[in-house]
């Protein structure tokens, strides 16, 4: 009895479909990948939300929430007491120092009935500048946004030459640290306003968001999906007919019998 001849690979064929598979899988997920990039980069711009009155989207002493990022309006007066002076920031490249006032919201401005301190980011200048500091007082109509406050790094942090007169050193936004420094109750949130101030630069208003483009990331999903799909379809096809079929066994002595 002959054993039966081992199953050829038929290298020329697993060649083709091999190449084809590569050919599909990367045409596929080069096609996903620039589709995934228009998602990034075509999506549409939003503009933030015009100015509401503070009271609209926050209360006194009330976690912040959805309110962070709101652009608000806000009048009241500016505290008689010292403003803190934030170091250790840059600004477009600069050292810089940001000036954060106290401002006392009227009861009817609040939604509380009952007075509140508000902080206010006034400005920033380069970091070194001539530490004399002049401060508006009397009453303020403030424009702004909402940004959350920072946790308190301590005394450690802070700068050891004495403070210009009418300021002084905080180690960061820090509603928790200005609460024991300015009258109760505050805002958890902190107002950066768009006025600025004798001396100190406003900040850059609050920024344009782009949405992300989801129909662009859907198609570059569904041609990576189509890729994976075309690796399967090549990998079936090398292990079914990838290999000749091996021929019938011949059993001589049993042909010989039959004859």
């Amino acid at each position: 009895m002959t054993a039966p001849d081992a199953a050829r690979i038929l290298w020329g064929r697993v060649l083709v479909a091999a190449l084809v598979g590569v050919v599909a899988v990367v045409g596929c997920g080069a096609l996903g990948w620039w589709q995934w990039s228009r998602a990034e980069t075509t999506g549409r711009t939003v503009q933030p939300e015009p100015a509401v009155p503070l009271a609209d989207v926050i209360a006194p002493a009330q976690s912040p929430g959805e309110a962070l990022g709101r652009q608000v309006t806000v009048s009241g007066t500016w505290l008689d007491a010292d403003a803190a002076v934030v170091t250790g920031r840059e600004v477009d490249g600069v050292a810089a120092e940001l000036l954060v006032r106290a401002l006392e919201v009227p009861g009817d401005a609040t939604g509380t009935g009952e007075p509140a301190t508000l902080a206010v980011v006034v400005g920033w200048r380069p970091d070194g500048e001539d530490p004399a500091t002049s401060l508006a007082s009397g009453e303020a109509e403030l424009t702004g946004y909402l940004r959350a406050a920072e946790a308190s790094t301590g005394a450690a942090s802070l700068p050891t030459e004495a403070p210009a007169p009418g300021t002084l050193w905080a180690s960061g936004l820090a509603t928790s640290e200005l609460a024991q420094l300015w009258p109760a109750p505050l805002y958890s949130a902190v107002l950066v306003s768009y006025e600025g101030a004798d001396g100190w630069t406003p900040l850059e208003p609050l920024p344009p968001t782009t949405e992300f483009n989801f129909r662009s990331a859907a198609y570059a999903v569904e041609w990576w999906l189509f890729g994976g799909f075309a690796l399967f379809i090549v990998a079936r096809w090398i292990r079914d007919n990838g290999r000749a079929a091996p021929s019938a066994p011949e059993d001589a002595e049993t042909t010989e019998d039959r004859s």
